[in-house]
């Protein structure tokens, strides 16, 4: 019995001294991937051909010139929205969704059947 007890404790340690050999050498490959990585950006950021700052100046060009052209809501959009509802009720209902539950109605219609026949009795 401390025979394979003391064979299945040193089999345990041997697979995580495996397991963490294998992730320092992943780590340590990742680690050098990524060193060669950021001197290839340094050295075409050097080059002229890959420029970090014009990108970031061209992001932010857009996004000022996304939000400067915003306008808000005028009384046409307000009517949409109040009609919007209204109008996917009624598309749910021709999809046969009860658009209460969410439910499709031949799962309701019987429940329902049973009630107001229970309420007629």
């Amino acid at each position: 019995m401390f025979v394979e007890s003391l064979l299945l404790l040193l089999a345990f340690f041997g697979v995580i001294v495996v397991i963490f050999f294998l992730h320092h050498t992943s780590s340590k490959a990742l680690l050098s991937h990524i060193e060669e990585i950021r001197a290839d950006l340094t050295q075409s950021s050097s080059s002229n051909g890959f420029n970090l700052e014009e990108m970031k100046e061209d992001l932010l060009d857009m996004v000022h010139d996304t939000i400067g052209n915003m306008q808000p809501p005028n009384a046409w959009d307000h009517l949409l929205g109040a009609l919007a509802g209204p109008i996917q009720m009624w598309a749910m209902r021709k999809a046969g969704i009860d658009p209460t539950t969410g439910q499709a109605l031949q799962t309701v219609l019987p429940d329902l059947q049973e009630t107001f026949q229970s309420q007629d009795s």
